[in-house]
């Protein structure tokens, strides 16, 4: 009922509601909090939107002060959304309030590794400070210190909620849609409850749905569960058929360089189900399993406070069971349907940091961008096709900001299999991606945004090749590979000040050309490839919806799978400059 009454609302909205959030300021509460959070969370950002401040600067002060107390104030989403002036406003908030549950103040508290009666770290309440931005539930957070006696100071949590009702709606085809509902903090207890019902005219059962149930922070523990079941393949698939499946997933992220410990675990049972009515001698019928658990201790943490320098070891394993196979001979070989086994090891030595930002991927809320740098050397153990071989590999990660808002990252990475000391499907990459300094011509913002990359491939034997899958978005053909790919991509992002209930405007301009090494290489087979891609990014950073993006695409040569002129409108889509300080051991990523 409370996901049904979020389209009411949405409704409601987009008939009566003009109200815009900068005049929140005219009911501003007389304390000091309201006051605050104006100032900290809610003021629009000024002529510096880009780049003002490291994340830690703001508590350096105060640093190996103890911390008395940790006082939380926390506001819901309404407090900026609606404007007092209309008449109407208090239908709309009466229906939204009625719907939206505040987040509990223990669920805040849950999400904190800061502790009373401890030393004040700079460093360490910034990472907290932005982990809780991170939460899907929470728009924005501030730590604010209050200095109470020479040696000692308060810690006040300012966070603010999103609206947490959500809806997405994706459609392939007149007769092809998805409808999904999610609530992203369930009772206001940091719990998420979605679902996703498909209606598809040639599939029978005409009607499919999924479940997902998630918690943050079991207990304090910083460990999020997941559990979920899936008629829409959209669980960790392999295959290429609709798939069903169940799953169970736990996940501790390293939240910090001082923290120790973080892993993982994911049990999944799937199998495919003929819902699209293909002929028995085509359709895959399979049954697999999968469980994936990883480890890792985080050393050096007793190191002074401004040295971020951490050596992380981290131990997976990966186990793909095939109980029942594709009857078709040209999928015997193929790796997707084959049993899999794993034993990967990871060194990573890491030293990162964060800047604060906004106009990345937001339209206006707050953003963190790493830097520094991040190596990781991996080897393991492999079993896949019957071959048993010996993994090494290597990658490195670093990240430059200016202090006049522009920053890149350079990543690099090499890996290679072994059998008898002779290598086998080694892949070697390097990429970059710069994004400028935020201009201010008038009353818009403009970011402009370049990748470039280069892969190569040697003695393929059970891996896949390199595609284009990824390097030219909305490019993504059935069957074209290859074995050395060099891409380009040029974007630049408007964010404008129209505003329509709330929701902002961002059109952008993108293009992208990638010259692929075919394999294996005919007459009709070229190697140079372009398109230009453009569209409008529509967001409300007040409502938990991801951003909706209106893209179109022109590709002037066209392959089998693609078309030359193609719309697609995504709704949910979550764009995040993310800089997470480890990963679980892996395999190197080159598509």
């Amino acid at each position: 009922m409370r996901l049904f009454a979020l389209f009411v609302l949405l409704l409601v909205l987009y008939t009566e509601l003009r109200a815009q959030t900068d005049t929140t300021r005219n009911r501003i509460l007389d304390n000091r909090l309201s006051k605050e959070v104006i100032k900290t969370i809610s003021k629009k950002p000024g002529p510096d939107a880009e780049i003002t401040i490291k994340s830690e600067a703001p508590f350096l002060p105060y640093e190996g002060k103890i911390i008395r107390h940790i006082i939380i104030n926390h506001i819901g989403f309404e407090r900026t959304m609606y404007d007092s002036s209309r008449s109407f406003r208090n239908r709309i908030t009466k229906v939204a309030n009625s719907l939206h549950s505040t987040t509990r103040e223990n669920i805040i508290r849950n999400n904190l590794f800061l502790r009373e009666n401890k030393p004040l770290n700079p460093y360490r309440v910034a990472d907290n400070e932005r982990y809780l931005r991170d939460l899907d539930f929470i728009l924005d957070s501030k730590i604010i210190v209050h200095r109470i006696s020479e040696d000692s100071v308060d810690l006040e949590i300012v966070t603010r909620d999103v609206f947490s009702l959500g809806g997405r709606v994706s459609t392939s085809g007149i007769d092809d849609y998805r409808i999904g509902l999610y609530d992203a903090n369930l009772f206001g207890m940091g719990q998420r409850l979605q679902t996703d019902i498909g209606f598809m005219g040639n599939r029978a059962p005409f009607i499919g749905f999924d479940v997902l149930y998630r918690k943050s922070s079991l207990g304090g523990s910083l460990i999020n569960a997941t559990v979920g079941y899936t008629q829409l393949d959209n669980a960790r698939s392999l295959g290429n058929e609709n798939e069903y499946a169940y799953f169970v997933r736990l996940d501790r992220p390293l939240v910090s360089p001082y923290s120790r410990l973080a892993g993982g675990l994911e049990v999944s049972r799937n199998w495919s189900r003929n819902v699209y009515q293909h002929p028995d001698s085509l359709f895959r019928k399979y049954r697999y399993n999968i469980e994936d658990v990883w480890g890792g201790y985080n050393f050096s943490i007793g190191n002074l406070a401004r040295n971020r320098d951490r050596h992380f070891i981290a131990i997976r394993y990966y186990r793909q069971h095939y109980s029942q196979q594709p009857r078709q001979p040209q999928e015997e070989f193929n790796p997707i349907y084959n049993d899999q086994k794993f034993v990967l090891g990871e060194m990573t030595f890491y030293n990162q940091n964060f800047y604060k930002t906004r106009y990345i991927y937001g339209f206006g809320r707050t953003e963190d961008v790493p830097y520094g740098k991040t190596v990781s050397i991996t080897t393991g153990w492999v079993k896949e096709l019957g071959m048993k071989r010996m993994y090494a590999g290597a990658s490195l990660v670093k990240g430059f900001v200016n202090r006049n808002g522009s920053f890149a990252t350079l990543q690099t990475g090499i890996g290679t299999f072994f059998t008898n000391k002779k290598s086998s499907d080694t892949f070697f990459y390097v990429n970059g991606t710069m994004y400028s300094k935020l201009y201010e011509p008038g009353k818009v913002k403009i970011r402009h945004l370049v990748q470039a990359g280069y892969a190569r491939s040697f003695n393929n034997v059970t891996r896949e090749l390199l595609t284009l899958n990824d390097e030219l978005t909305g490019f993504a053909p059935d069957s074209l590979y290859g074995s050395q790919r060099i891409s380009l991509r040029l974007e630049t992002t408007l964010f404008t000040n129209w505003k329509l209930i709330g929701f902002r405007f961002a059109p952008f301009l993108s293009l992208e050309n990638a010259i692929l090494k075919v394999v294996p290489k005919t007459a009709e087979t070229h190697d140079f490839f372009w398109g230009t891609t453009g569209g409008v990014r529509i967001r409300n950073e007040n409502l938990i919806f991801g951003t909706i993006e209106l893209r179109a695409f022109y590709f002037p040569t066209a392959v089998k799978g693609v078309s030359e002129f193609s719309f697609k409108i995504s709704t949910n889509v979550r764009l995040k400059y993310s800089g997470r300080f480890v990963n679980p051991p892996s395999f190197i990523q080159y598509n």
